[in-house]
């Protein structure tokens, strides 16, 4: 082997430690960037389940309030307080104001599990952009490797180091 055969075999080792820099850099950056959606998808679920919280006090709060006016509407009548029929009027309206609460503040709440989910979804990227990243730098080294060891005079057959190629064996 010359000295063309030694350049080779380091040029393309400084590529193969090029190529190894890139895809490292790659998944790092893409994995920053799906920890920092997951961050964010963490955030939006904490705010949902603030703003469900707030939305449930905020309409109980306006139920009472409408409630209290029917009964001073009904006090007002001087219908008696106990007729079923008032009874039923201010059930009905009741049971429709906690139906309206429960489903507001149920729909809120599952935007906020959902982006919990996403946010671990994003989590999971993140691992699996780093792992990729590590198998692309294995399979880099690899391939830099045996590249270098042909350049430098190391024939091999397909598949195995240092085996000798087909046009090496003496043919009997």
């Amino acid at each position: 082997m010359g000295a063309a055969g030694a350049a080779a075999g380091g040029m393309s080792l400084a590529a193969t430690g090029f190529k190894m820099l890139g895809d490292y850099t790659s998944s790092r950056a893409e994995a920053g960037a799906e920890t920092y959606k997951s961050e964010l998808l963490e955030q939006q679920a904490e705010y949902g389940r603030l703003k469900a919280t707030q939305t449930n006090a905020q309409m109980t709060r306006n139920l009472a309030i409408t409630l209290g006016h029917v009964d001073a509407v009904r006090a007002a009548m001087h219908t008696d307080p106990t007729s079923p029929t008032g009874a039923a009027v201010r059930g009905e309206i009741e049971a429709t104001g906690e139906m309206r609460k429960d489903i507001t503040v149920e729909n809120i709440m599952q935007q906020a599990r959902m982006d919990e989910a996403n946010a671990a979804y994003m989590r999971s990227q993140s691992s699996n952009a780093l792992l990729s990243g590590d198998i692309a730098m294995l399979g880099d080294a690899f391939q830099g490797g045996a590249g270098a060891f042909k350049s430098m005079g190391g024939g091999g057959a397909p598949g195995v180091p240092g085996a000798p190629s087909v046009s090496d064996q003496a043919i009997y």
